[in-house]
């Protein structure tokens, strides 16, 4: 879904995130800029785990690619995801390992100041099964 504002996201509970007025079940990617629009898709990441490189590939591949990758990993903090963050270096994009709520309020103070930016996130319910 190409979206034309910045997404926003307003809430993130009842197991999907409220972007841009539109709730979206489940984990989301979200990848884009402020002038090319942006692409709101299902990431199928049910905890933190399961965060990969490969889990990561749309990202990597988007033409219009990000400096920074906000990861909401859920309600805690317990992975450190060594690997993936030199991964990530290794493609000159940074990446940022929060919790989903605060990963949230990042992406939306980040997408306010016109920042290059993607998004990917857990939604809390899923983390926590």
């Amino acid at each position: 879904m190409n979206v034309s504002p910045p997404p926003l996201i307003s809430a993130y509970s009842g197991g999907g995130f409220t972007i841009a007025t539109e709730f979206h079940q489940g984990s989301v990617l979200i990848i884009g800029a402020e002038n090319d629009g942006f692409i709101i898709q299902p990431w199928d990441i049910l905890n933190p785990d399961m965060i990969t490189r490969k889990s990561l590939d749309a990202i990597y591949n988007a033409s219009n690619r990000p400096m920074l990758v906000l990861l909401g990993v859920g309600t805690t903090l317990s992975h450190p995801f060594a690997k993936l963050r030199a991964e990530l270096a290794t493609e000159a994009i940074g990446v940022e390992i929060q919790t989903t709520p605060a990963a949230c309020r990042t992406w939306n103070l980040l997408l306010s100041e016109g920042r290059k930016v993607a998004f990917a996130a857990i939604t809390q319910d899923r983390a926590e099964q």
